[in-house]
């Protein structure tokens, strides 16, 4: 009678390389922190302009002129990002079940979203009417708004290459890095524009 051989169990599966995420995750902390610096200017140096008022100072005035910033424009912005944090979570459930024509129409959909994002806020600085020099809150206003059309548009461009590639065929349900990747990058300037939009939209 032969003798049974032994057969080897199948190798594991090698686990994927994470780097694009984590180096991802290291670029939006990074960038978080840029505009971290950026807010503790700004309220340092309003909190300073409001205690000049409160006690009578020399050049103590109105941070923004009534009516200079505008609620809904800002607001509208702000809705318009958390929408677009469902619109990236659809494109990446729908690359990892390979539902690739959900997923392109996520893509399209959220660059929409970040297009109508960086047009509302160059509207906005255009409807805000004080030039750079003019005062230190209107270079605050045109530096925070300016960082974050920058911000968004390298996360526009981040999803756009991530589409690219998605047509062609280089991610599915086995490998969708990129694609989270990218939404990693846009969750950081949806998270980025709440703290914007207090500020100074609301704030003032």
């Amino acid at each position: 009678m032969a003798a049974a051989t032994a057969v080897a169990p199948p190798a594991a599966e090698l686990s994927r390389n994470r780097t694009l995420i984590v180096g991802t995750a290291f670029a939006a902390v990074a960038s978080i922190m840029v505009f971290v610096g950026l807010f503790a200017v700004y309220i340092s140096l309003r909190q300073n302009n409001e205690f000049r008022i409160e006690n009578g100072l020399d050049g103590g005035k109105l941070w923004f002129p009534e009516g200079a910033v505008q609620i809904a424009p800002g607001t509208m912005m702000m809705f318009t990002t958390w929408i677009s944090v469902f619109t990236i979570s659809w494109a990446v459930q729908a690359i990892r079940n390979d539902d690739r024509r959900n997923a392109y129409a996520a893509f399209f959909v959220t660059l929409l979203m970040g297009a109508a994002v960086i047009n509302q806020m160059v509207f906005g600085v255009l409807d805000f009417g004080r030039a750079v020099d003019e005062s230190t809150p209107a270079l605050l206003l045109h530096v925070i708004y300016g960082s974050y059309i920058v911000f968004m548009a390298i996360a526009m461009v981040f999803v756009l290459l991530m589409f690219i590639r998605a047509v062609a065929g280089q991610f599915n349900s086995t490998n969708a890095d990129g694609v989270q990747a990218a939404a990693i990058y846009w969750y950081a300037a949806v998270i980025v524009y709440l703290p914007v939009w207090y500020l100074i939209t609301i704030t003032k």
